[in-house]
This record gives C-alpha cells, structure tokens and sequence, in this order.
C-alpha cells in the first residue's frame, strides 16, 4: 500500500529510536487485552469531553457578545487570532518540560487554569477584557495539550495508538458538539442571560478537575525524572512530518467559514448551532473509527488519506452553490478531520524516542497553531478580494492540502530509502 508499512514488533520506524515494549498503565501487557484503552485513557477521554461542553458553550457566542460589549470584527478577528497564537507558544516548552517533570502536574496545572480563568467570562465589561480571559484561558490548553498527547503514547503500546487518540479525539468532539446545544437550550428558557451561562461553565471544569485528581496519574517510567532540553533535538523524518503538516495548517481555515458558507446559502440563523453540532457529532464518529484504522495500516497511510479526503471535501464546497450540495461536503469536511487527527498524533509518536515524546508533541502543536494565523489571514483575504470569495477560499484549502497529501507520502517513501541506506 504504501512505502513504510509495518515491521514486526519491537523494531523500529523510520528513524525512531528503538525502545523496548513495556506495560502501559503497570499492567503486565499479557492482562490487559490486546487493542484495549487504558483506564487512565478513558480518563482523559472524560477530561476532553467535559472541558470542550464548558469551552463550546461559550465560544460561538463570543462574536456577538463582544459586539454587544462595542467591539468591531477586527476586535474578535484579534481576540481568537491571539489567543490561539498565546496556545501554540506555550505547547514547545510545556511538551518538553513533561518529559522532565512528568506529564500529570502539567495535565492538572492547564485544564485546572482554564476551568478557573473561563467562567470570568461573566465579568468582563471590555473587548480587551474579553480578550485577556480568552488569552489566559488558551494559555491553559497550551501547557496541558503536549504532555497530555505524551502521556497517551507512554499508556500503550505501539500498535494500539490510533485507538487510544481516536479515543480521546472522539470525546473531545462529542463535547464540542454538545456545548453549542446546551447553550442553545439555556437561553432558549433564559433568554439574554449569557453572563449566567458564562459562570455555569464552572461545573464542567471542576468535574474535569475531579477525574484528572482520582484517575490520571502518571505511569511508573515517568517517575523518574529524565534529562532533557528545549532545543529541536529532532530527526529529519520529524522534521520533514512537521513541513507537511506546514503545508496542510496553512489550508487548514477557520470552521468559522464554513458556517459563515452555510448562512450565505440560506441557512437560517437558528439552526447554525445545529449544522455546528453535525459537524461535531461526525467529528466524533469518524474519530473513534479512524483510530483502529491507524493501528491496521500505519499512520502516515491514513493521515494522507484524511488530507486527501479534506482537499475532495473543500473542492467540492468550492463549486457548490446551494446548501443541498454544500452541506453533505461540510460533513465531509469533519470526517476528514476525524480521519486525520488521530493519525497525526500517532506517526509524531511514532518518529520520536521515548524519552522525548513531550518536546515532539510540543512541535507538532506549535507548528499547527502557528500556522493559524497565516491560515486565517490568507482565507480572509481570498473571501474579501477574490472574485469568487468563498469559491477561492476553498479551493486553495483544497489545493493546499493535496499537496500537503502527497508530500507526506513523498517523505515517508525518501525515511524508508534512507533507512535502508544506513543498514
């Protein structure tokens, strides 16, 4: 099928530093059956779930609030383009200080900032101040996302990671679809209470507290605290991972877009939540599924194919000119990402040494978030200036991404020649 298929275990992949298979979770791997999610995996699936219900309640109403508070669209374009910016910095050193500290305190430390930091929404009076939780609120998910995708690679085995990210890629996405319906259904019953709903997104962050406090912890290996720096230290199959996710992050626009598409083509203001919610729902189901597929072919395949499947989605929302068409195109748009996420996360897994695995994910998520700003700033100008806005917006996502496709296939086949080379 492709070029770097599976070896035997416990050789190694493309260039990752042969690493003895251990136990996840201290349990012998003989008692635990195979393709299984470790409790502490569920756990952190949990912490997924209740932290996207707290954090989507809250974000599609963002944009009017401001409004209503006197900003302009350049006061929100600011307010996400930062917060999302402050993210991405704060995922390098975090990644590479877990693999000092140990993932778990850095785990409870990001998830318990933003539980604390994001009912504050309710008192703010300001656009700035708007924009000073929400900073302080991705400054949280910058310190926990890193050791928390680490800390999922060092509970399992190899072969069975797919499942493990599809796992909690699939519970982040059923909170995100149901954070939108639950504050639709509240100010539905109390209609303009929007500060109240901002102070009930406590109770989802404390729950996510309580489940990291009495069910995550740390396995044995990480105990022991390993040396380690924040310089690169990395392969050049790592490096070449990260050019092609590059790529692929500098198409990758906004999903604001796409329901901005879905209300040009006469999608009524009500039932945007929902068209948010399918593309959320779809998420999740795509990426439970997509996960075992991860750990039957090999990453690299199927993140190729979740790229080439969202560059087909985007071309056909480029040439769609009715909901009827555009809409099953959105949801494919989601099964993409369902597709590719977890697949994403295990090849980084996969091309990195043990005891590097934090600093690795810090890359991958600095990179992808870094690349948000151009992203935005790029379709944002295609959608003002070109000829045919949304027509020209997605179709460079499309183009951008089969590249970014090919490229990933181009590299793992020049990792596998270059391997064979150094035998």
């Amino acid at each position: 099928m492709v070029d770097d298929a599976k070896p035997p275990r416990p050789e190694s992949r493309e260039g990752e530093v042969p690493a003895t298979v251990r136990a996840p979770d201290s349990v012998p791997a003989t008692v635990r059956a195979p393709g299984s999610v470790p409790a502490t995996v569920r756990a952190l699936g949990w912490t997924s779930f209740f932290t996207d219900l707290s954090s989507e309640a809250i974000y599609p109403l963002l944009p009017a609030f401001v409004k209503g508070l006197g900003g302009t669209g350049l006061d929100i374009g600011l307010i996400d383009g930062l917060a999302n910016a402050v993210a991405a910095v704060v995922r390098l050193p975090s990644g590479g200080l877990s693999d000092s500290v140990g993932r778990r305190p850095l785990v409870l430390l990001g998830y318990g900032l933003s539980a604390v930091i994001r009912p504050l929404m309710a008192f703010v009076t300001s656009p700035l101040q708007v924009l000073f939780v929400r900073a302080a609120d991705r400054f949280g998910k910058g310190i926990r996302s890193a050791p928390r995708d680490a800390l999922v690679t060092d509970l399992v085995e190899p072969g069975d990671r797919g499942r493990a990210f599809g796992h909690i890629r699939a519970m982040d996405h059923a909170g995100a679809a149901l954070g939108p319906l639950a504050a639709m259904v509240f100010l539905l019953v109390f209609p303009g209470q929007e500060r109240h709903l901002f102070l009930l997104a406590l109770l989802p962050g404390l729950l996510t507290l309580a489940v990291i406090w009495r069910f995550v912890r740390d396995p044995p290996r990480r105990a022991a605290s390993v040396t380690t720096t924040l310089a690169p230290g990395l392969s050049r199959p790592q490096w070449l991972l990260l050019a092609c996710v590059a790529v692929w992050a500098l198409g990758a626009s906004s999903e604001q877009f796409l329901l901005l598409r879905a209300a040009d083509l006469g999608v009524p203001a009500a039932l945007i939540p929902l068209v948010w919610f399918g593309l959320s729902a779809t998420k999740s189901a795509a990426s439970h599924r997509s996960g075992r597929l991860a750990d039957r072919w090999t990453p690299r395949a199927l993140l190729a194919c979740g790229w080439l499947t969202f560059a087909a989605a985007y071309a056909g929302l480029s040439l769609a000119g009715q909901a009827v068409a555009a809409l099953p195109c959105m949801l494919l748009v989601a099964v993409a990402y369902g597709i590719a996420e977890p697949a994403e996360r295990a090849l980084v897994a996969e091309l990195s040494s043990e005891a590097r695995h934090g600093a690795a994910f810090g890359w991958y998520a600095l990179v992808q978030g870094l690349m948000a700003l151009p992203a935005g700033l790029l379709a944002g100008w295609l959608w003002e200036r070109g000829p045919d806005g949304s027509g020209w917006t997605f179709a460079a996502t499309a183009i951008l991404s089969g590249v970014a496709s090919g490229l990933v296939l181009a590299t793992g086949r020049r990792t596998a020649v270059d391997a064979v080379g150094a035998r």
